[in-house]
This record gives C-alpha cells, structure tokens and sequence, in this order.
C-alpha cells in the first residue's frame, strides 16, 4: 500500500559517492535543450525534438516537476540511457510503480520512501 503522506517536492538532494541527483536550475536549460535535441538520448522518449522548437518553448528553469532530477556528475549536469537510469534509482531505494506509454516509448515511474524522522 502507497504511504498516503504527501511527498515534499523538491527533496535534499540525493548524493552517492559518485553523483548527486538534485532538483533543476536555471544553470540546466542549454543541457536540457542538448539531452532533449540528441537522438542518442531520446531513444527512450520517442526520438530528439528539433532544438529550434525547444529554444521556443522550455522556461526557464526546466523540469520542475516531482520526480523530475537532473543528476550531476563533477558538477556537471549528465543524462543516463534508460536502463542505467533504472539500476541507478533502484540502487538509491526507489521502486517501481508502474510503465506507461510517453513520448513514444515505454516509461518509468519509481518511488523513493521519505527518510525516517531523526530522534
């Protein structure tokens, strides 16, 4: 059964010895626009959009949304392929929730509890 608390949006950081996955800033616009312009990386979301098209119409702080991060890596914001997305968020405590049809391939959707109260 689905804790019914509601999540607080956005949530600390998340961090591993490696990267830190963190809510979007303005400083992620131009590597959103990259991420969402390159045919490499839309494979799972459909195929790349036209970067004309996502100059026009991504505000200005992209993704602000729940469930939505931008992980980072030495600072830098990177994109991960689907599959190591999934071992990522798993190895971080999320679960799956459901797949569904967006953008024209199959998506994730993953919880993660919230951390317990300290004493």
């Amino acid at each position: 059964m689905a804790d019914p608390r509601p999540l607080a949006w956005p949530p600390a950081p998340i961090k591993t010895e490696r990267l830190v996955l963190r809510e979007s800033q303005t400083r992620d616009r131009a590597t959103v626009i990259e991420l969402n312009a390159s045919p490499e990386v839309n494979a799972y979301l459909g195929g790349p959009r036209p970067r004309a098209e996502l100059e026009r119409t991504l505000p200005g702080v992209p993704g602000q949304r729940c469930g939505w991060f931008v992980v980072e890596f030495d600072g830098a914001m990177i994109g991960t392929a689907n599959a190591g997305s999934m071992r990522l968020a798993a190895k971080l405590g999320f679960t799956e929730v459901e797949r569904f049809e967006a953008w024209g391939a199959e998506q994730w959707f993953g919880v993660r509890p919230p951390p317990a109260p300290s004493d």
